[in-house]
C-alpha cells in the first residue's frame, strides 16, 4: 500500500523545482539604485519567481564599479554555481575582457536571454556646433562621458581614429548628469542607447532639442534618415572593430550565470526567463516605467557573443591602441 501511494511522487518529481523551493535567488546589479539597470532588475525580479519551478524568492543586490565589471567578475569568481545567483550585464561588459586584463571570462558565461536588446544613437544638442558627422569632421565637439570603460568614451574615440570627427571626450560624469551637462552647454552630446532618449527625455525627441548623429547596433525604426555607423567606415578592419563594439548593443539589458551551473537548471530558467518576457503583469508594469521589452532567448545570445569574440587578435589590439588601453 505504501508503495502504491508513493510511486506517484516519483515519478511526477521535479528536481529542479524541489532545489528552487524555499531559496532565495539573488541577480547581481552592476550599478546603483536608481539607474536603468536597477529598472530593470526589479522589474523582472517581481515576476520571474512565478515562472520558475519551486517558485523561488528573488532579490536583487547592487555590486557597482569599474564600468560594471566589478559585477561580472563577483560573477565569475565568487558568486555560488548552483543555480542561486544570477548576473545582470553592463552591456559594455562584454567587451571589457579582449580589450584589457579582466577577472572574469565572458564566453564561459551561461546565458539566459536579455529583456531587449540597446540600438545606440551619438546625439547633440540642437545647438552643438555641429549637428552631423561631416560638421564634427570640422569643429571641435564636447562629448559628456562616464569613463573609459563605457561606450560614451569608446564610440567616440574610434569614430575620432576611423572617421576624424574631432569630438573631445570630458569624462566624470555620471550617467544622468551627462544630460544636465548638455542642457548647460558644459558638453554638446553622448552616446546613450535610444531607448534611453526615449523613456527619459521623450520632449527632447519630440521637440527635437537633441540630433541623432548615428547609430549602430540593432537599427532604430524610427530613425531611417540616421547614417549607420559600419556603412560610414572605409575599411574593413574598421568595420570588424565596429562588429565587435556593437556586440554590447547586441547584449543589451542580458542575464547570465556563472559557469558550472547543472544543466537542468539552465534549461529551467532560460524557460522561465522567455515566460515571463510574455507574462502580462510584467509586460503592463514594463509599460507603466516605459521600459522597452524587445527579448532575446539565451541560445540565441550565446551563440551571438561567442560568434562576436572570435574578432581577429590584430583587429582587437589596433582596437585596444586605438583607446589608449594596454595591449594584453
Amino acid at each position: 500500500m505504501s508503495v502504491a501511494f508513493l510511486a506517484p511522487a516519483v515519478l511526477h518529481a521535479d528536481p529542479v523545482a524541489d532545489f528552487y523551493r524555499d531559496k532565495t535567488v539573488s541577480i547581481t546589479v552592476p550599478g546603483g539604485p536608481g539607474a536603468s539597470l536597477a529598472l530593470y532588475c526589479q522589474l523582472i525580479a517581481a515576476h520571474w519567481k512565478r515562472h520558475i519551478p519551486g517558485n523561488p524568492t528573488l532579490m536583487c543586490q547592487h555590486r557597482p564599479g569599474a564600468g560594471g565589471t566589478l559585477g561580472a567578475a563577483y560573477m565569475y569568481n565568487v558568486a555560488p554555481r548552483d543555480g542561486t545567483a544570477i548576473g545582470e550585464i553592463q552591456s559594455a561588459s562584454v567587451l571589457a575582457p579582449a580589450l584589457r586584463k579582466m577577472k572574469f571570462d565572458v564566453k564561459k558565461f551561461v546565458w539566459l536571454g536579455s529583456m531587449t536588446s540597446e540600438p545606440s544613437v551619438i546625439a547633440v544638442w540642437h545647438k552643438a556646433p555641429a549637428t552631423t558627422v561631416e560638421g564634427a569632421k570640422h569643429v571641435e565637439v564636447l562629448m559628456g562621458s562616464t569613463g573609459t570603460s563605457s561606450e560614451t568614451y569608446i564610440t567616440p574615440t574610434l569614430m575620432n581614429k576611423l572617421l576624424g570627427t574631432k569630438f573631445r571626450i570630458v569624462q566624470g560624469y555620471t550617467a544622468g548628469n551627462i544630460n544636465l551637462a548638455m542642457e548647460r552647454g558644459e558638453v554638446h552630446g553622448r552616446w546613450s542607447p535610444w531607448a534611453n532618449w526615449v523613456s527619459v527625455h521623450p520632449d527632447w525627441v519630440r521637440d527635437k532639442w537633441i540630433v541623432p548623429l548615428v547609430q549602430y547596433g540593432p537599427k532604430v525604426a524610427e530613425l531611417p534618415d540616421v547614417p549607420y555607423l559600419k556603412d560610414l567606415i572605409p575599411s574593413d578592419e574598421g568595420k570588424q572593430m565596429i562588429t565587435f563594439v556593437e556586440l554590447a548593443s547586441q547584449v543589451g539589458k542580458g542575464f547570465f550565470l556563472p559557469p558550472g551551473v547543472p544543466a537542468d537548471r539552465v534549461a529551467a530558467l532560460r524557460a522561465s526567463f522567455l515566460a515571463t518576457m510574455k507574462d502580462e503583469a510584467f509586460l503592463a508594469a514594463a509599460a507603466k516605467v516605459n521600459a522597452d521589452i524587445n527579448p532575446i532567448a539565451g541560445e540565441a545570445l550565446q551563440k551571438t557573443v561567442s560568434r562576436a569574440l572570435t574578432t581577429p587578435e590584430p583587429v582587437l589590439a589596433k582596437l585596444r591602441d586605438y583607446l589608449g588601453y594596454q595591449s594584453q
